[in-house]
C-alpha cells in the first residue's frame, strides 16, 4: 500500500470515527463522498441538511475556511442531491 493509499485510509478512518458521535448514517455516506471525490481532510468541512421541496434530500457540504463567509463564484462548498431510499450522493451542485 502507497503512501497516498495509507493517507487516505487514515482520513476515511478519522472521519468515521468522528462521524460516529453524530450517528447520522445519511451524514456518513455524504462526509465518505467527500472523502473520496474532494480528497479534503474530515477537519476541513461539514455536512448539513437543508430543507428542499424536491424528490431527494438536499445537503449542504461547507468548507470551513468559507465558514461565515458570502457565497461567490469559485466558492469550495457545495451542496449534493441525496437519495434516503438508496442511501447514496445523486447529485452534486453549486451551494445555493
Amino acid at each position: 500500500m502507497g503512501l497516498q493509499s495509507l493517507v487516505v485510509a487514515a482520513s476515511i478512518l478519522f472521519a468515521t470515527r468522528a462521524l460516529a458521535e453524530n450517528s447520522n448514517p445519511d451524514v456518513e455516506v455524504i462526509s465518505q463522498y467527500v472523502l473520496s471525490h474532494k480528497h479534503w481532510p474530515a477537519k476541513v468541512f461539514r455536512v448539513e441538511r437543508k430543507d428542499c421541496d424536491c424528490a431527494y434530500a438536499l445537503y449542504r457540504v461547507i468548507y470551513l475556511p468559507e465558514d461565515g463567509k458570502p457565497v461567490v463564484a469559485n466558492s469550495k462548498s457545495f451542496a449534493v442531491y441525496y437519495d434516503e431510499q438508496l442511501h447514496r450522493v445523486v447529485k452534486e451542485t453549486q451551494f445555493q
